[in-house]
């Protein structure tokens, strides 16, 4: 690099409220402008994504209080997923910085080029997209007390559907807890009932944050499913779909009141 993309990588890190790492800078911006050169590249927000990636605390804590909200709106636009906002924030970290043995986190696809912002607009959307397409259906939670909020008595189409299946859903959501096996049902009781957040969760089950969500996503979707399951027996299939998806993203209300706080011994 020379004298000049030196200090404006400087002066943008600076912006950034980070101290420039001489060897991070070598090993991966360095190489990033002899392939493509300096101009017109955004270099302070390069430099943000590769400290991040090696797990720079300050550099999270940046990347955090400048592009949470940008997390947080795609989410939003998407509450039958089921996610909350802080779960989704760790789904991105984790997808965007985290890699297997080998591999490079993806982050690394981000060279510069144009605003840091757009791209990852550009990749959450794709994030909940992709997030869809796995589940391929709504994601149904909730309770009786749920379906009653969900109608002002204006909208004639949730009205009739929740005097009709209303009752089907308490009973739903017991058949599913009951079908989860014993650690499922403790993730969503420490998740939802206690509060435990993801991180702390894997440092109590010893295994990395990535891993732990996954148990805890794999966790909603198999009592998802099994809710979904048991409403088939008692909603026609062409009303399903609109049940279902009314739900929302509610998980954790059924979870409060129908799970009680003890956990189960696991083992």
């Amino acid at each position: 690099m020379d004298e000049a993309a030196r200090a404006r990588l400087d002066a943008e890190v600076r912006a950034h409220e980070l101290e420039v790492d001489p060897t991070l800078v070598e090993a991966a911006i360095a190489p990033i402008v002899a392939q493509n050169g300096a101009e017109g590249l955004a270099l302070g927000d390069l430099y943000l994504t590769r400290a991040c990636a090696r797990g720079d605390a300050a550099a999270l804590r940046r990347f955090g209080a400048l592009f949470g909200s940008t997390f947080d709106r795609a989410i939003r636009r998407s509450p039958n997923l089921g996610f909350t906002t802080d779960d989704f924030r760790q789904l991105v970290l984790d997808r965007l910085f985290v890699a297997p043995a080998g591999a490079e986190p993806r982050i690394h696809k981000y060279e510069g080029r144009g605003s840091l912002e757009g791209w990852l607009r550009v990749t959450t959307s794709r994030l909940v997209i992709d997030l869809s397409r796995a589940r391929k259906r709504p994601e149904a939670a909730g309770d009786e007390r749920l379906v009653e909020r969900m109608s002002d008595g204006h909208d004639t189409e949730v009205a009739v559907l929740r005097h009709s299946y209303g009752p089907a859903l308490e009973q739903a959501f017991t058949t599913a807890l009951a079908a989860l096996d014993v650690r499922q049902r403790n993730l969503l009781r420490q998740r939802y009932l206690h509060d435990v957040s993801a991180d702390a969760l894997a440092k109590m089950y010893g295994i990395h944050r990535a891993t732990m969500f996954g148990w805890l996503d794999k966790a909603r979707n198999a009592m998802l499913l099994e809710v979904r399951n048991a409403l088939a027996a008692s909603v026609p299939g062409d009303k399903l779909e609109s049940v279902v998806g009314m739900l929302g993203s509610e998980l954790h209300l059924s979870v409060r009141r129908l799970l009680d706080s003890k956990l189960e011994p696991e083992g």
